[in-house]
């Protein structure tokens, strides 16, 4: 059981690291536009990578965990947006328990798929979606999900200027039920649209009060937009996850079969 509650616990953080659609085009300053253009970033077909997540209690306990990581755009196509398939690697008591998710498009009406598989049962079970309420440990399966622009009310606040750069400030309103009642985004403002992208995102609860808080590096790949690093940060209990992308690889063509149950128990794919 100690090893499905931590395999539970790493889906949930781990899965989040998933390709966003390519940028509109645009000119006018509002919202809506500020955020079609810079919160949609294309992040290849596919990805190849190392994922190392650093979970960080409120007494500065540090707590690693390592996985390779396989990921591919589906692009919407048969309303899925994206698939993932983490392997773990270290520390000792996670290694051959792997996991995979299958993200839908808002519009599909779906919940992402999860699956883990269990290598002291040999077993693959799937996996619930987490307690929106339940924010400790990084991400919810809310903040997994790409949201569409047309799901939320978007308002330029400001430009605000910080450590000698500028940030386009945009509030975001759900429109619908979620468990926020409001994000605000600083978006990094460079010489052109293409520049920009999403730096730090604040979450409100329904009361107005801040829950939480993300902080996102970048790093650009052939064209590709990646994570270099993201953290998430609880406000209130003072716990945070940081996750690091190595070794990561652009567009190295990964075949639909490895995203499978099947594999999930094979491992690793000789590729």
């Amino acid at each position: 059981m100690r090893t499905y509650r931590l395999a539970s616990r790493a889906l949930a953080l781990g899965l989040l690291l998933a390709g966003l659609v390519p940028l509109a085009g645009g000119d006018e300053l509002s919202g809506d536009e500020i955020v079609k253009h810079c919160n949609y970033k294309y992040a290849g077909d596919d990805q190849r990578s190392r994922l190392v997540i650093v979970l960080t209690d409120k007494d500065g306990k540090e707590a690693r965990s390592e996985y390779l990581r396989l990921w591919k755009n589906y692009h919407g196509k048969d309303g899925i947006a994206d698939k993932v398939i983490l392997f773990g690697e270290s520390p000792l008591d996670i290694r051959g328990v792997n996991f995979m998710r299958w993200g839908y498009t808002a519009k599909s009406g779906k919940l992402a798929d999860q699956w883990v598989y269990l290598r002291e049962m040999n077993r693959v079970r799937r996996v619930s979606q987490r307690d929106p309420n339940n924010m400790d440990w990084g991400y919810t399966d809310e903040d997994l999900r790409i949201r569409d622009l047309e799901e939320d009310e978007h308002r330029f606040l400001e430009i605000a200027h910080s450590d000698g750069q500028d940030f386009y400030v945009v509030e975001s309103i759900p429109r619908h039920e979620s468990t926020y009642g409001r994000l605000v985004t600083r978006f990094s403002k460079g010489a052109g649209w293409e520049d920009c992208a999403p730096q730090q995102v604040d979450y409100y609860d329904k009361n107005g009060e801040l829950i939480k808080q993300q902080f996102i590096t970048w790093r650009v790949m052939d064209g590709a937009w990646v994570w270099d690093s993201a953290v998430m940060s609880n406000v209130r209990t003072n716990i945070s996850a940081t996750y690091y992308m190595q070794n990561i690889e652009i567009n190295v063509g990964l075949p639909d079969r490895i995203f499978s149950e099947r594999q999930l128990r094979r491992g690793y794919p000789d590729l």
